[in-house]
């Protein structure tokens, strides 16, 4: 099957005594990948766990709520974007304010290829980032196209070895046009005021807030949102085997 698909809403919140809802979401798709959609209810407090660098990679996108994240040198409070811990050198809380928290929980794993990519450079962390302060790219199949799509890089390819991360976001009507991949798997979550057709493989899919998709390599694909929607929805890929040598001798696309 070159796509999966769990609509939006069909997740229902299980609380632990700490007022933590941590729920596995398509969790068969991919190995490699633990991808979790959580609520922390208004007032509690959650510590994760943490991993040892070059050991995993952790990603956490805050989607709604308020409250804020504490390390242990600095403190940001949680608007819609992604948080990355420092691995295990800085304790982190995640507190929920007067509303519930939402968010989604990724975990990936990390080979040799990862660590020896990341040995090159890394990301300085722990760090938060919302929509305005991520890089600005284009594709052909977007801005090149006509579409008035914004597309962000929350984690910068490389970064993580084979993971990378964005964010899509663009008013109706307007589309991202079908594309193929050939070294790479993607997930999208849809953000809460998404909703779009993806194009995937032959077959449309209707999109909607919650909604998450996996889309295996060499899979044509793009999204389309009509006059009163939006495409508005986080990317998360993994180049399986690696990405490809470029002529400096550092990985390409």
């Amino acid at each position: 099957m070159s796509i999966r698909l769990l609509k939006g809403g069909s997740i229902v919140p299980h609380f632990d005594e700490n007022g933590l809802s941590h729920e596995p979401m398509m969790a068969d798709a991919n190995p490699e990948a633990r991808l979790y959609e959580c609520v922390l209810r208004a007032g509690a407090t959650w510590e994760p766990e943490l991993f040892g660098f070059r050991e995993k990679i952790q990603m956490f996108f805050f989607t709604g709520g308020d409250g804020y994240i504490e390390a242990e040198t600095q403190v940001w409070n949680i608007e819609q974007g992604v948080f990355v811990p420092d691995y295990d050198r800085e304790r982190i809380v995640i507190r929920a304010g007067d509303e519930d928290v939402h968010f989604l929980h990724i975990i990936g794993d990390l080979n040799d290829y990862d660590r020896k990519t990341m040995s090159r450079w890394c990301i300085k962390l722990p760090r938060f980032r919302n929509f305005e302060q991520c890089v600005q790219y284009t594709e052909g199949f977007t801005g090149d196209a006509g579409s008035n799509v914004t597309s962000r890089l929350l984690i910068e390819g490389r970064a993580f070895g084979r993971w990378s991360m964005g964010w899509n976001h663009g008013e109706g009507p307007t589309f991202i046009g079908e594309h193929i991949h050939k070294h790479l798997v993607q997930w999208y979550y849809v953000l809460p005021d998404g909703f779009f057709t993806y194009i995937a493989g032959g077959k449309k899919e209707d999109m909607e807030p919650g909604s998450l998709s996996y889309t295996e390599e060499n899979t044509y694909h793009g999204s389309m949102s009509p006059v009163g929607k939006r495409i508005n929805y986080i990317w998360l890929e993994l180049a399986t085997n690696g990405y490809p040598e470029g002529p400096d001798g550092f990985p390409g696309l």
